[in-house]
């Protein structure tokens, strides 16, 4: 009697996850998640520059992307990591927003023409593909996942739209 109340409770066990699984289905990808690469510039990034981190253990897709951000995206407006009392340091300062749009979890969308046997990913909703890295090993090469309002050149943004400072408007 013991052995089948067992049976019963794993099979509802089983059962319960197998429908679980189901109705949740794929895991979200992770792109756009927030994150913070570990090696930074100690005046920060200059809005000329996209910066990849390919090893990051604060994303999913283990890509940290730091797309033209001016400044340092750890000493925050308001906060005590912005420093007023040093100009050259907060000149660096970036608002909340500005480090949440710039800097996030992205992943490897194209190959840029590179034979590389490594898979890539598809943009979530609200991101596209954009050819950043020319340079590098195969394995980085290529482009990867930016937000909709962000652009390389015209052909990055929506029809009717123009890429102008590295925004679509």
């Amino acid at each position: 009697m013991r052995m089948a109340l067992t049976n019963k409770v794993t099979w509802g066990l089983v059962g319960a996850l197998l429908v679980g699984t189901l109705i949740s289905g794929c895991p979200a990808t992770g792109v756009g998640d927030p994150c913070v690469p570990e090696a930074v510039p100690l005046l920060g990034f200059t809005a000329r520059e996209s910066y990849v981190e390919t090893s990051s253990v604060q994303c999913r897709t283990r890509v940290c992307l730091v797309y033209r951000l001016q400044g340092h995206p750890e000493r925050l407006v308001g906060t005590p990591s912005c420093p007023t009392s040093d100009p050259t340091l907060s000149a660096t300062c970036v608002d909340q927003q500005t480090r949440d749009d710039r800097v996030f979890c992205s992943c490897r969308c194209s190959a840029a023409g590179i034979d590389s046997n490594l898979p890539l990913c598809d943009c979530n909703e609200g991101f596209h593909c954009v050819d950043l890295l020319t340079q590098g090993g195969a394995g980085v090469r290529g482009g990867y996942c930016i937000r909709e309002q962000f652009c390389e050149d015209d052909e990055d943004c929506l029809a009717g739209q123009r890429c102008q400072a590295n925004i679509c408007s």
